[in-house]
């Protein structure tokens, strides 16, 4: 696969036609179908279906798409990191991290950090877990903070928080009621899930399967926040880290203990074969001091909040 085919596909995506992406890309309309064609061997399947004339995408053609979309994203954040180096010099600090941690403790970290160091500038980005760790481990970023699923050659990791994953729902859901959810209180409940590779998703189905209960996923997101907004909507409750609350002002939801424990394992890492500058290793001190003192005592006060 080569990356002008790609491209190709991307501007007859953007722009709806082969005319049209041979005028964004600078040839001529035969050079773009051309590579189209070459791109369908390559990855075996038809990207469009050409009957009635035009060139309208196949279900598969779409999958791909969002595929190729990601990765051009990914490309962008490069472009912008290597302006901001042009611009900074090796004045500024790079970190991921996985939406879950709760954005308010990136907040809080940024602005302690730029506090002892003014002149330094910081790149945020949020990434899935699996991005996040390629990310430090391509040298993309120079911090990361997220689950870890497997461990990545040549990065440190350091815990960042150990909180057990809690069951959240609507304040009028009928497992509100209960005092602690159980994998027998999910049976057949609609549940919102993260994605198929997430660890706390495929914890919950192998419970859910060895106790013989149905598991019964009407929705799934990356996205913690997105998660949180459609059980307040009550659309259906989902296990969460209960660090990924923090900052959702006044959602109307509450969160219950889940038995048995899944914990929600949180690390900071960086890679190891770099020395690390005093600017990172201050922004991971910042990180590290940003997170909340206990998240019980949060819950707590978030509840009693609620209730008044």
């Amino acid at each position: 696969m080569q990356i002008r085919q790609v491209e190709a596909f991307r501007a007859i995506m953007k722009s709806g036609s082969a005319s049209s992406a041979a005028g964004i890309l600078g040839v001529t309309q035969p050079a773009v179908s051309r590579l189209i064609s070459e791109l369908e061997k390559t990855i075996g399947f038809s990207l469009f279906d050409r009957s009635r004339g035009r060139l309208d995408p196949t279900p598969e053609c779409r999958i791909f798409y969002a595929d190729v979309e990601r990765t051009f994203v990914g490309l962008e954040v490069l472009k912008h990191s290597a302006s901001q180096i042009r611009e900074r010099g090796a004045g500024i600090v790079r970190i991921a991290n996985m939406p879950g941690i709760g954005l308010p403790i990136v907040s809080r970290a940024v602005t302690a950090f730029r506090r002892i160091h003014p002149d330094v500038s910081v790149a945020a980005q949020l990434m899935s877990t699996a991005e996040v760790w390629t990310a430090v481990a391509t040298r993309q970023v120079d911090i990361g903070v997220a689950p870890k699923e497997i461990d990545f050659s040549g990065i440190e990791y350091q815990p960042f928080s150990g909180d057990a994953a809690m069951c959240a729902m609507s304040p009028q859901h009928k497992l509100a009621t209960k005092d602690i959810i159980t994998p027998a209180d999910l049976h057949n409940v609609e549940y919102i899930a993260h994605t198929p590779a997430a660890k706390m998703r495929r914890a919950v189905a192998d419970l859910m399967e060895g106790g013989g209960y149905k598991f019964n996923v009407v929705a799934e997101t990356p996205m913690c926040m997105t998660l949180l907004s459609m059980v307040s909507a009550g659309v259906g409750v989902g296990l969460v880290n209960p660090m990924c609350i923090e900052g959702l002002g006044s959602i109307d939801l509450v969160l219950r203990p889940f038995k048995p424990v899944i914990p929600c394992d949180f690390f900071l890492g960086f890679r190891t074969d770099i020395r690390q500058s005093r600017f990172v290793r201050s922004m991971a001190n910042c990180l590290l001091d940003a997170r909340p003192r206990t998240n019980a005592t949060y819950l707590a006060s978030r509840e009693s909040a609620a209730a008044g």
